[in-house]
């Protein structure tokens, strides 16, 4: 009788565990990496990396192929992330510091947004944000750890994402995990020690990955690119005279950071199931902007070429939803907000103008957008460079421009040329869709106010 009866308290202890917050509204998961290009991910189609957690994420969830960062810059692209704001409406256009007083009051933080709405908020890794920590009243998330610029650690992430879930489990939570690689392919490059975990000697160059079919510059390219890159070339370009065989091992380097930061995602996830919450949680993965892998011979980021600006995004319900791709064109800048808010029912602020990519995933016939324009600036670091660009995108074509310099457009047909190596802008056969491009690019900096085009 006495074992019956511990049997039966087992068992309810058990689905009191499993099925804890079913009742609830879903907790919210957001994983960043940073400078992770979309195809760097086995669930992509790249077989130079694996990628289990990540595949995990697509397996049980929709994988958005054409997602873009609003801005291929850390500080830019994350202030975008968690105001709903482009990087031009924001003011933050180039890196800046941790600093009180930058934040204008008009831009609602997502961590306040769902502080508000009675969610238990966490932050937890990277932060490089232009707000103080300390500033809860502010950016609205009340756990914020293992976010020290000098001090934060990667492999810390998951133990300190997991005592917040732990401790959170019973309430509605939004949580961001956020980790630094593999940015460190940055300092892998220059030769430095890297901020986050060793690697391995290189091997030889024959047994690295290939070269991407685009690694030649393009032709007719843009002046003020290889321009910039001369300029602070020492310290984030250091790849100008890299022969082949050096563009091969950066591409296994960065592979190996990439599969560095699957594995603390993996214990992430195995955290929310841990404490009965996996259930009840939409995940949704992404990175703060790209890298340029290789492709034309382009290391770093800020660049509109797709490697830089086209980044993962992979919304995720574990054990619920079934895997799909979509190539709905997504901004995870000014779409993420809008999403989390549908999933959890909380009003969006009405100052926002980003896509609910929720409705596209319960209904894949919804149609939400069909052209996305994001931007650049170069900067060196906190430094802008005055060179500024745009970039539209339909599913179809691209088109970029820039603000100064010869050759200051590109046209390309992503269907033919993912590579984005035959610029369109200089053929005759390509001028009427040249000009609707820039006809639209101009509309649209009238009705958004964005000055790049007066």
């Amino acid at each position: 009788m006495i074992k019956k009866l511990i049997l039966v308290v087992a068992i309810a202890m058990f689905t009191k565990i499993a099925f804890a917050q079913t009742t609830q509204r879903p907790n919210i998961l957001i994983i960043i990496t940073d400078q992770q290009t979309a195809n760097a991910m086995s669930n992509a189609g790249n077989k130079d990396l694996y990628t289990p957690s990540m595949d995990k994420l697509a397996a049980n969830g929709v994988r958005f192929t054409r997602a873009y960062c609003a801005q291929p810059l850390c500080t830019p692209s994350r202030t975008s992330i968690f105001s709903g704001k482009m990087p031009y409406q924001t003011g933050f256009k180039a890196n800046a510091e941790e600093k009180d007083g930058q934040w204008p009051d008009s831009l609602i933080m997502m961590g306040k947004i769902f502080q508000n709405a009675g969610y238990k908020t966490g932050y937890i890794g990277k932060w490089h944000l232009p707000v103080p920590v300390s500033k809860i009243s502010q950016h609205g998330f009340q756990t914020v750890q293992n976010s020290d610029f000098l001090d934060y650690n990667d492999a810390a992430t998951p133990s300190f994402c997991a005592r917040f879930i732990k401790e959170n489990k019973d309430h509605p939570f939004l949580l961001v995990a956020s980790f630094l690689n593999p940015h460190d392919i940055c300092e892998w490059a220059r030769g430095d020690a890297l901020k986050m975990d060793l690697l391995d000697i290189p091997p030889d160059p024959s047994k690295c990955p290939l070269l991407p079919s685009n690694w030649n510059i393009p032709a007719d390219e843009p002046s003020v690119i290889r321009e910039q890159q001369k300029e602070v070339s020492s310290g984030t370009y250091p790849s100008i005279n890299w022969n082949a065989g050096q563009w091969r091992q950066y591409r296994w380097a960065y592979n190996r950071l990439i599969e560095k930061a699957d594995n603390y995602i993996g214990m992430v996830l195995a955290s929310l199931k841990k404490y009965g919450v996996e259930n009840n949680t939409i995940i949704i993965f992404t990175a703060d902007h790209g890298d340029g892998y290789g492709a034309h011979k382009w290391n770093q980021k800020q660049v509109l070429y797709e490697e830089s600006a086209n980044v993962p995004f992979i919304v995720s319900k574990l054990g619920q939803w079934k895997g799909r791709t979509d190539n709905m064109l997504v901004c995870n800048g000014i779409d993420i907000i809008p999403t989390i808010c549908g999933f959890a029912g909380i009003p969006k602020p009405s100052n926002l103008k980003g896509d609910d990519i929720g409705k596209r995933i319960a209904n894949p016939s919804v149609k939400l957008r069909d052209t996305l324009v994001i931007e650049t600036d170069f900067a060196d670091n906190e430094v802008l460079l005055g060179i500024s660009g745009r970039a539209v995108i339909t599913p179809d074509l691209k088109y970029i421009v820039y603000n100064k310099g010869s050759n200051r457009e590109q046209l390309f047909d992503l269907k033919k040329d993912p590579g984005e190596m035959d610029n369109l802008a200089i053929k005759p056969a390509y001028k009427k869709n040249l000009e609707d491009m820039r006809a639209y690019l101009k509309q649209w900096c009238i009705k958004n106010k964005d000055n790049f085009i007066k």
